[in-house]
């Protein structure tokens, strides 16, 4: 999961369905991203980047699951 994303949207009080239509993409498309299932393209990314004022490797940081190791 990319945490820095979701604590961005959610600190916005934003939905998924919101920040996917303020992007352009639909709603599944922003769910795997938040999931780290999909990359997206670069302009996706610039997109967030301008949306939430954050730098795009701080958005595309993950989570490390602990439980598998």
């Amino acid at each position: 999961m990319r945490i820095n994303l979701i604590k961005v949207r959610k600190g916005k009080s934003l939905t998924q369905k919101q920040v996917a239509e303020k992007i352009g993409i639909c709603v599944r498309q922003y769910q795997k991203l938040e999931a780290g299932t999909s990359n997206g393209s670069v302009e996706i990314w610039c997109k967030l980047k301008d949306l939430f004022n954050k730098p795009i490797d701080c958005l595309l940081k993950q989570a490390i699951d602990t439980k598998l190791n």
